[in-house]
Formats: C-alpha cells, structure tokens, sequence
C-alpha cells in the first residue's frame, strides 16, 4: 500500500506519530506545505523509512497524490493545510482525516469536516463523545471513523531511574502558553501549601514573566524552576516525584505525549478532570484527577505523605499505558482505516 500524508510543517508531535509509522510494512511519503520547523523531527521521520517531498508546485502535488493508495491529511486546523483543501487539485483520491486535536474548543471538529473523507483517525476517544461526532450516528461512526493512540514509542521511559535530590518536586513539561496551560497554575501551586517544594517546568518559557509575578504575589517565586525546552526530558522527569498536568479546561490537546511518557516513566501523576485527561487517567488507581485547586492541594500532599501508595500508583500507571498505548497495536488501528 502506498500512503501519502499531507502535512503543513513538520513538527515534534506529528514527527514522533510518523516515526512510529515508519516499520508499518508500507511504503509512505511525506508532503510538506511549509519549510520544516523541526529539523530533528524531520531527520527521525527519513531515518524511519519515510520520503519527504517539498509540496510547493502543482504538478509535483497531482504527481504525488496520483501515486497515492490513501492520503492521509494531518488536520490541526492549520492555515496552509486549509488553503490546500480550498484549492485542492481536480485528482481523485482516497481520503483520511487524521486529527491531531480533540476538537472539543477552537479549533473545533465539524461534522461537514469529518464527511468530506472517507475515513477520520482521531487520537483520542474524547473526540467520539463529542456532539457534533455523536450526530453522525453509530452506523457512520463504526464504519467511518476510528481512534489512533499517539505513536510515540514509550518504552524508553520505561528504563528512567529516579535521581536523588534535595527538594520535593511536582513538575510539568509540555506548552507553557496559557492558550494549554491553565491559566490559574500559581493558585493550584499554591493551594499544596508546600513552602520547601520546587515546581519544575520544562517547556519554552513564553509566559515566565506573568508566572514569576503570580508567584511573586504567593510569596513563592522562588519555588518556581524554568528549565526551558530540553531535548531530552529523560533526566528532568528522573528528578521528579509528582507529575502535575494542569491545563486549560479548553485547550485542545488530543494525544497528550507529555502525560504519556510521565506516565510510561512510573510517576504518580495529578491531573484536571476534563477533556482527553479523563480518559488517560484511571483516578484512584494510574493517577489522581481533581476539580479544584483545594482537591489539587490535598492530592499532592496524600502523595507526599504516602510515598508507598505514589510508587505504586506510578507503578500501575506504567503498566496501563504500555498496555494501552502500544505502539504495534496502534499501528495496526491506523492501517485498518487504511484498509477500509
């Protein structure tokens, strides 16, 4: 089978989802409609098997969609993405719909969307609960659409040690901006009423300067560490002891690879109950999901106090993700739709 994706750029998340395609058996390309912003992504991605074709002229895109079985859109409601449907070019396809947001919030899943293919991936059961989904009814659904857990290879994680260290830290990674990250963080933080705990955040930090002053209002500044965007988070989430994934109630974050890899790394996680969070986490058992930042507070400091009970939930945690997320069964799911 000969299967062509169509992306806008090539970025981390969708590189890490390609590169787990990469030993499918198929042979697979790559259209770019921008310049790559990830150029280590883009070398995993030709490392796994895959052929990355610049889109930029139109015979180059009817050749390539001509020599296609299915083509594979890579949907995040970016702009050139849709410029490409708008003017999409007079060549008879097979279509899938990959969508690599929940479509919960903006940018939001239409149901006209998800008609105009002839198959829809989606990366997280949350997107089947969605009205608009759930209109299209049980017989469309089943025969239609699907889910895709991320293809990230989580095994890796599964090798991290904990790293001795002085203070108690509950940290984060994944998007500082607030348009992910929720916007009331310093007041979860605030709430575990820990003065000797650190809060360790891995991530561009784009909204350091309003965090340090929410702090600074807490009398906690100093209680906050930016580490910046690692390229490896292997050695940061080694000196963890929590895993907090605060974000915001309508962002739209569908695989979540950050909770993954804290998960698949044994880390007794704390999460918001809402969206794609609720069905990653077993509460009680691979994690704890609150509603406020009073339970937040309370959660946190059950798993400091009982450091029996948070080992053997980041235990239990480790164990559903490699079972769940498994990469091989992923891939299996992703060339059924294929198939169909």
């Amino acid at each position: 089978m000969r299967i062509l994706h169509i992306a806008a750029h090539m970025g981390g998340g969708i590189g890490s989802a390609y590169t787990g395609l990469g030993v499918c058996g198929q042979e697979q390309r790559v259209l770019l409609l921008e310049p790559p912003q990830d150029q280590a992504a883009l070398d995993k991605v030709q490392f796994a098997g895959f052929q990355i074709i610049q889109g930029t002229e139109n015979p180059c895109i009817e050749r390539e969609l001509e020599w296609a079985d299915v083509v594979v859109f890579s949907w995040h409601h970016h702009p050139a993405l849709t410029k490409f449907l708008h003017d999409f070019p007079a060549v008879p396809i097979r279509s899938i719909l990959w969508c690599h947001v929940s479509g919960n919030y903006f940018p939001a899943i239409s149901a006209g969307l998800l008609r105009s293919f002839d198959q829809c991936i989606f990366a997280t059961p949350f997107s089947l609960e969605l009205p608009q989904v759930q209109a299209l009814g049980t017989e469309y659904l089943q025969r239609h659409c699907g889910v895709v857990y991320g293809l990230n290879d989580l095994s890796r994680f599964t090798r991290i040690k904990r790293r001795p260290h002085e203070r108690y830290t509950i940290g984060y990674v994944g998007t500082l901006g607030f348009c992910k990250l929720n916007p009331a963080l310093v007041d979860f933080y605030g709430a575990a009423g820990m003065s000797d705990a650190q809060f360790m955040l891995v991530g561009a930090p784009s909204t350091r300067e309003e965090l340090l002053l929410a702090a600074e209002r807490r009398g906690m500044a100093g209680q906050l560490q930016f580490c910046g965007q690692l390229p490896n988070v292997e050695p940061a989430l080694a000196q963890m002891d929590v895993f907090s994934y605060l974000l915001n109630p309508q962002h739209f974050g569908a695989t979540e690879n950050a909770l993954l890899e804290a998960m698949a790394a044994g880390l007794p996680v704390v999460a918001l109950d809402q969206c794609v969070e609720r069905h990653m986490i077993r509460n009680g058992e691979t994690g704890l999901l609150v509603h406020s930042p009073e339970e937040y507070g309370n959660a946190v400091r059950y798993l400091r106090e009982n450091p029996e009970k948070a080992s053997l939930m980041g235990a239990y945690a480790q164990a559903d993700i490699m079972k769940r997320y498994e990469i091989e069964e992923n891939r299996r799911r992703f060339l059924a739709a294929c198939r169909r």
